[in-house]
């Protein structure tokens, strides 16, 4: 199996979860007990140990993998380029993202990681980072699955767009919700 092949099979194991966050997330726009009751269907499918730990390891390997991409294929142009660097931006999203969340958990007392957590970083001097943060994280993952689509002969030149609207949508369900 190529390493690109791979890439893309660890993208698609970790696309259902990924559905699964963001909807959770923009379950916000039906009132905070929407998003509450969905989040306590939701956690028991991916936070127990097993799958938790499944699910980081496919988050690593993927990371590792288009890490290794990047440096073989170097930046290009056009389509190359904005894959490389959605794909950069993306690595850098979850390495921050990831610890964060893992790390609050184990805090003593835990802290729960719901989207109260996500908004409080939205307040203050501090939303200045995360806004874009969170907003281009989803505009990243949306152009390198356009990126990919176009390298199989496939325009979705639309989606990049779509991926900042939704990160728009993320940022002000959990600021509206929780701001």
């Amino acid at each position: 199996m190529t390493l690109a092949r791979a890439h893309r099979l660890t993208a698609a194991m970790l696309g259902l979860f990924l559905v699964l966050h963001l909807g959770n997330h923009l379950a916000l726009f039906a009132g905070i007990e929407a998003h509450r009751s969905l989040q306590s269907l939701l956690r028991p499918l991916y936070r127990p140990a097993p799958v938790e730990a499944a699910l980081l390891a496919l988050f690593a390997l993927q990371i590792a993998l288009g890490l290794t991409l990047a440096r073989r294929r170097g930046l290009g142009r056009g389509w190359a380029l904005a894959q490389v660097a959605s794909g950069l931006y993306l690595a850098f999203f979850l390495l921050q993202h990831v610890p964060a969340v893992l790390l609050a958990r184990a805090a003593t007392p835990p802290v729960d990681t719901d989207a109260r957590f996500a908004a409080s970083v939205l307040s203050g001097w501090q939303g200045l980072y995360f806004a874009p943060y969170y907003a281009l994280a989803l505009t990243a993952l949306a152009t390198h699955l356009a990126a990919a689509a176009h390298f199989r002969r496939r325009t979705l030149r639309w989606l990049p767009w779509a991926g900042f609207g939704l990160g728009l949508l993320v940022v002000t369900g959990l600021t509206g919700a929780f701001g």
